[in-house]
């Protein structure tokens, strides 16, 4: 095979080098560089960020295990798992040559979704599970969502599971990628078990961390029929974002790109787990939990006030407001929360990207429409609503939906206020923040007209207002119930 650094190469020329190793020498010789990398683009260690970046080690951990085998005896070098991500970031770009492939958005959509929940902090994903599903308020009933079924999809209790996400991810970070239960019978063990029992760190490993090499092939193979994506090989759906330990011959589990592990637990990556167990009922209790969520989280602010949804009558019919009112000497902030998840097919940016956009984005700017009609109209049940102040609007989704700030708006209907699509990362910075200064004006000059920011993702737009010192303190508490006490690692600003 030709490797001269300045060609491109097609996807099967990927898969074929890539195969030609020791699956296990090679899952692991792609867990040490995952290792070696900063979290970003640092300025220190940006060779190998840029070399080795991991969702090119995932990709390549992903072409072993579905199209390699065990009976392969060549031993990978260094130089071949840098040969390996070049030729990734070298991939035959077929889709450009696809009309409803290679727009702007397209390209830029599925850049993003590949690389950046690579590079965003674990704190949140540690510590949001617990406050996201244990401290629900009970606002209103749900349906299968409550911790004892929470406790059998996973395997212990919330708080647990993540202080066990947590030991796992040291584990791989201080072993190489590795993790063998085996470790648990050793002395150095007897403290952790003191407050992780055994039976819940192997059931939590069964339940949602780790899968063979068949179930992971098994995997690819029925996302891959179920969401065909030609052209788009490299934007396929990854098993080990859902599984992110690989069991290897000898039981031991390895972890060959250890950045997924702490994302694991987070409501996002449960959604699918859920759903396969519950269905429908799943996703309406994790909508339910996440306005939940909002609601929490704005109503630390110190200088907003937090009204419910309104519930309304036109003509005959009962219609429901925007699910918060966040209310402010200065501002009136509507907020419309979305939990569905962004498909595959979106996440890839294909031809349904559209289509995705518009049906989950697109309602919330109508629906955030009809309720600032109803505040201007003096509908009797929005009377509590100020109208002499501004009034934005935020659509907040618990999945990234990234560039509907700007290129994705080509999609949506134009919305009748000022409105940011935000999501739940972005959301709890935003609240970090405004607990120091108010959030009101943060967002008021982000959005102010003119203000190219209000086009930027808002956790970009927010890099500008962030300090080291700003805490969220929902998370934080969260963070303190774990078994560990330890003090909460800084947020990314």
């Amino acid at each position: 095979m030709n490797h001269e650094p300045d060609r491109d190469y097609s996807y099967r020329e990927f898969s074929d080098f890539v195969r030609c190793f020791n699956q296990e020498a090679l899952l692991t010789a792609v867990a040490h560089h995952a290792l070696s990398l900063p979290s970003h683009l640092n300025g220190s260690d940006d060779a190998k960020f840029i070399t080795t970046p991991p969702w090119a080690l995932a990709a390549v951990a992903k072409a072993s295990i579905c199209h390699g085998n065990a009976y392969r005896t060549r031993t990978p070098q260094a130089s071949d798992v840098v040969m390996a991500c070049h030729m990734h970031s070298r991939l035959e770009p077929e889709e450009l040559d696809q009309p409803d492939l290679n727009s702007p958005f397209a390209i830029l959509a599925r850049t993003l979704y590949e690389q950046f929940p690579y590079q965003e902090s674990i704190f949140e994903e540690l510590a949001r599970p617990a406050a996201f599903f244990d401290d629900y308020s009970g606002r209103s009933p749900l349906e299968v969502v409550t911790q004892k079924s929470l406790h059998d999809l996973i395997g212990a209790p919330m708080t647990t599971a993540a202080a066990i996400a947590m030991m796992l991810t040291t584990s791989a970070r201080h072993n190489g990628g590795l993790f063998d239960p085996a470790w648990l019978a050793q002395p150095n063990f007897t403290p952790l078990l003191t407050v992780l029992p055994r039976e819940e760190i192997l059931a939590v490993i069964d339940s949602v961390f780790a899968g063979s090499m068949t179930e992971f092939r098994d995997q690819d193979a029925v996302a891959s029929a179920k969401v065909p994506l030609p052209y788009l090989d490299r934007y396929a759906f990854n098993p080990l974002t859902s599984r992110p330990f690989v069991r290897l011959s000898d039981r031991r589990l390895l972890a060959p790109v250890p950045q997924l592990i702490a994302r694991r637990l987070s409501p996002l990556e449960l959604y699918y787990t859920g759903l396969q167990r519950w269905g429908s009922a799943f996703t309406r209790d994790m909508g339910a939990l996440f306005e939940d969520y909002l609601g929490r989280q704005f109503a630390t602010l110190p200088e907003a006030t937090v009204h419910p949804e309104v519930v309304y009558k036109q003509r005959r019919q009962e219609l429901k407001s925007i699910d918060w009112f966040v209310v402010f000497d200065d501002m009136v902030i509507l907020i419309e929360a979305k939990a569905t998840r962004s498909p595959l097919g979106a996440r890839a940016a294909d031809a349904s990207a559209q289509h995705a956009y518009t049906a989950t984005l697109g309602d919330a700017f109508k629906q955030l429409g009809r309720t600032l009609d109803n505040i201007r109209a003096g509908t009797p049940e929005f009377a509590h609503i100020p109208t002499d102040r501004p009034i934005i609007g935020m659509v907040a989704t618990l999945d990234p939906w990234y560039i509907a700030n700007s290129f994705g708006r080509a999609f949506l209907p134009t919305p009748s206020l000022p409105t940011v699509v935000a999501s739940v990362r972005e959301i709890e910075h935003l609240i970090s923040i405004g607990q120091r200064r108010p959030a009101s004006t943060v967002l008021a000059e982000i959005m102010r007209d003119g203000d190219e920011r209000q086009t930027w993702e808002l956790g970009v737009a927010l890099h500008d207002f962030y300090e080291p010192a700003d805490r969220n303190p929902i998370l934080d508490e969260a963070w303190h119930r774990m078994p560990f006490g330890t003090r909460p690692p800084a947020t990314a600003g």
